[in-house]
């Protein structure tokens, strides 16, 4: 492990404890391989543990969103494709199939517990689009106060390679972020973030709390060898990095032994993947995590240093040079003198305007309630929306 990486052994109990006790959201990502059982259907063994743990969240006082995997492994066992390599389309019909056993399988575990489960699926146009992801902030929220437990998937059957979420780590991610959620917990086979592979490497050790994602941290994440998912500690470790960017933070456990979250809240198991705390509205958390820009604002360092501090606007002298061709309200990309995006913002002018009156003095061109910044608690170059 490279010792510069600020890493520890040993869990933070003390953030564990303070995350647990102001936690009013827990977003819970079920992995596939948590789900799916020997034979590659659903394991009603695991959906009746996590139904539970649910339970007794609830009980607390805690909300609950379920981002769950698994139709597509639900497909598959259903029309007995085995676990061969699907094409596009073969993999959206099983996704069309599997998807209403896996809701059916999470409504009966949920019910016995006397809770109401509603699905959810979403596209990334669902949250690209700001008046769409206004309606789905309002539905969530509407959701969650009537005490049901929202299941939320990824539409797979109408998804395409180039425009998905990515996986379900991703999608849990932004979903906790939609809902402003306290804490993202993934339940995964992979059961922590090890310095290496515990199943090659008998020294490995794991590694109980990350304060911030970095890429020697990311490195170390490596690749999963689960054939069930599309993720693994590399794309776990990802999610943590954006959620890093508007202040969640995220763990990963083994999600299949009951009390699975007391044992992790207790630094029993698992990796807590820590960020700094950033209150953001919901129109900051889309500028930010989701949109998508039309183009670029190149800033010199005292507008960098102006905008940073996050009470300041973006006035036109701050400028030198524009990218893209962009409309007053579009979302553009804040970029420093050395290419970094330092964050984004919703124009109040043109990249013509900016163009032709860039020498002019007290023009707004981004307000600062209109920004969103770019955390610097890890070293992520960019936004990732969808």
């Amino acid at each position: 492990m490279n010792e510069g990486t600020s890493l520890s052994f040993e869990p933070d109990l003390v953030r564990l404890s303070s995350i647990y006790g102001k936690m009013k959201t827990l977003v819970l990502k079920v992995g596939s391989a948590v789900l799916t059982s020997s034979d590659g259907g659903l394991s009603g063994r695991a959906l009746s543990i996590i139904s539970k743990e649910v339970a007794k969240q609830r009980s607390r006082g805690v909300s609950v969103v379920i981002v769950s995997s698994g139709a597509v492994a639900a497909g598959r066992n259903t029309l007995s494709l085995g676990r061969k390599p699907l094409s596009l389309a073969m993999k959206q019909a099983a996704a069309s199939v599997g998807q209403n056993r896996l809701m059916w399988s999470w409504e009966k575990a949920l019910s016995r517990h006397k809770i109401t489960a509603a699905q959810v699926l979403l596209s990334p146009y669902d949250v690209i689009e700001r008046d769409r992801f206004t309606h789905l902030d309002r539905t969530f929220e509407t959701l969650l106060s009537l005490g049901i437990v929202p299941v939320v998937n990824e539409n797979d059957s109408v998804a395409t390679e180039e425009i998905r979420f990515g996986d379900n780590d991703q999608l849990s991610a932004k979903v906790a972020a939609i809902v402003r959620a306290g804490f993202l917990l993934i339940l995964s086979d992979v059961s922590a973030l090890f310095t290496a592979d515990p199943r090659i490497d008998p020294l490995a050790r794991r590694v109980a709390y990350v304060p911030a994602v970095t890429s020697d941290i990311r490195k170390m994440a490596g690749i999963s060898r689960s054939g069930l998912g599309t993720g693994g500690m590399s794309s776990k470790v990802l999610a943590a990095s954006d959620g890093a960017s508007w202040g969640l933070p995220v763990g990963v456990v083994g999600g299949m032994k009951p009390g699975v979250i007391e044992r992790f809240f207790l630094g029993k198991e698992g990796t807590l993947f820590d960020a700094a705390s950033v209150s953001r509205s919901s129109k900051k958390v889309w500028i930010g995590y989701f949109s998508r820009p039309a183009g670029g604002l190149h800033l010199d360092q005292g507008a960098v240093n102006a905008v940073r501090s996050g009470k300041t606007s973006l006035l036109l002298p701050g400028i030198l040079r524009v990218d893209g061709v962009f409309s007053k309200g579009d979302v553009v990309r804040l970029i420093d003198r050395d290419g970094r995006v330092i964050g984004k913002g919703v124009t109040k002018i043109s990249s013509m305007d900016v163009i032709e009156n860039r020498h002019s003095s007290g023009v707004v061109v981004v307000h600062a309630n209109d920004m969103a910044l770019l955390d610097d608690s890890n070293d992520q170059k960019e936004f990732r929306p969808c």
